[in-house]
């Protein structure tokens, strides 16, 4: 591997082949773990505990990474990404075009949502939620500003929006023409997001790395990158445009200073997020 620092992933992937791991890297190797086994896809750390989500069910787990709590909704709402706000989580329900506010202090009770799109059928695609300080960031694949909505009839590609949850309104869009954008992250003020069709990480309107695959999961530590690779789909519209495709599923350790890449092979087919803690 590369020369780095140590540091410890959490890694989520969804659908077939899903579940929770746990990559340790140290000393130039890495070992990895399986930690659940169900599919999962956002998470986020809240205190000495985690939030994880699947598509109809929001999970707690202790700093041991077991279950503690779970709330499975009654409507399959297609959950994304997670986001900390207070004692509050913030959840992509990808479905109806909202972010639930759900209470950590109330049991997960529903308080809130953020409703960005009238309808209640997928259109925007929002997939990802990032909050620092009182504003969120979040990616989603369409977007139209129509009396304050967003809906899919644009021809506006994938978007990422920054949102005051102090004014409780879209304050601007950061980044527009996104080729599926998601995981989205700021750190160090620099914005952070994959292009996951275009194989594509960026660092506000700059690339600073090109994969081999479709990308998705994402986390900076340092002058370190760590990306999420999955099994492409749609291969032969992809290789219209790509000359070659990685099919392998796994995390790029990329070092940004030198350049330098590693890659840590995962079992599963598709990477969502991924955490370093």
């Amino acid at each position: 591997m590369i020369n780095m620092k140590d540091y410890q992933l959490l890694v989520t992937c969804c659908n077939q082949g899903g579940g929770l791991y746990n990559i340790t890297i140290k000393n130039g190797t890495y070992e990895l773990k399986k930690l659940l086994p169900d599919e999962y896809r956002g998470i986020a750390k809240y205190k000495e505990m985690y939030v994880i989500v699947s598509n109809d069910k929001i999970s707690l787990l202790n700093s041991e990474f077991e279950v503690i709590k779970t709330k499975i909704l009654t409507l399959a709402l297609d959950l994304h990404g997670v986001a900390i706000y207070n004692d509050q989580v913030f959840i992509v329900e990808t479905k109806t075009n909202s972010i639930g506010i759900y209470d950590l202090n109330k049991g997960l009770e529903r308080v809130d949502e953020i409703k960005l799109s009238p309808q209640n059928n997928d259109v925007c695609h929002i997939n990802d939620i990032f909050i620092q300080g009182d504003k969120a960031y979040i990616s989603m694949f369409f977007y139209h500003n129509k009396k304050g909505f967003l809906i899919k009839e644009s021809k506006i590609r994938g978007v990422i929006i920054e949102y005051s949850l102090l004014e409780k309104k879209t304050n601007k869009i950061m980044a527009k023409q996104l080729f599926q954008p998601h995981s989205v992250k700021v750190y160090n003020e620099g914005l952070f997001y994959c292009q996951s069709e275009k194989f594509l990480v960026q660092k506000n309107k700059d690339i600073i790395f090109k994969g081999l695959g479709y990308l998705r999961g994402l986390d900076v530590k340092d002058d370190v990158l760590f990306i999420g690779q999955s099994e492409s789909r749609h291969v032969e519209k992809l290789l219209e445009e790509h000359s070659n495709i990685l099919l392998d599923c796994g995390i790029y350790v990329h070092n940004m200073s030198t350049k330098m890449s590693s890659f840590i092979h995962v079992p599963s087919k598709e990477i969502y997020q991924i955490l370093a803690i």
